[in-house]
């Protein structure tokens, strides 16, 4: 799978795992033709490929509020505003490194994401 090739599906949205990765419309039009009867489907539709975003950012805020409940669970009272008080620009730093170590981490292990959104989409007539 390439950006910008070409797939078919009876529907306009959900999940369009039919079918092979075309470089043209037209040669997905023919598949989408071929692979689907006019008596089943009247309109068919045909969009590109756009590789889903793989780069995630880590909302610090809500890392920080995981970290302070578990030091307020382990110390009670005296914890009570732990973490309360983060400046901004640290909370900054905090969620652009997680989000690095994160995005690292997806890339080494092998779990960015392997799909793909479908854009461009159009209807066509299949007879």
């Amino acid at each position: 799978m390439k950006a910008g090739q070409w797939k078919f599906n009876h529907q306009p949205d959900g999940i369009w795992g039919t079918g092979d990765y075309h470089d043209t419309k037209e040669a997905a039009i023919a598949e989408g033709k071929s692979y689907y009867l006019p008596e089943d489907y009247k309109t068919l539709y045909v969009g590109q490929v756009e590789p889903a975003p793989t780069v995630v950012s880590v909302d610090a805020s809500s890392v920080l509020d995981d970290i302070a409940s578990s030091v307020r669970d382990e110390c009670g009272e005296c914890a009570e505003d732990y973490l309360q008080y983060v400046k901004d620009e640290h909370e900054q730093v905090l969620s652009d490194r997680l989000s690095d170590v994160v995005n690292a981490w997806m890339e080494e292990f092998g779990y960015t994401p392997d799909f793909y959104l479908i854009v461009n989409t159009e209807p066509f007539e299949n007879d």
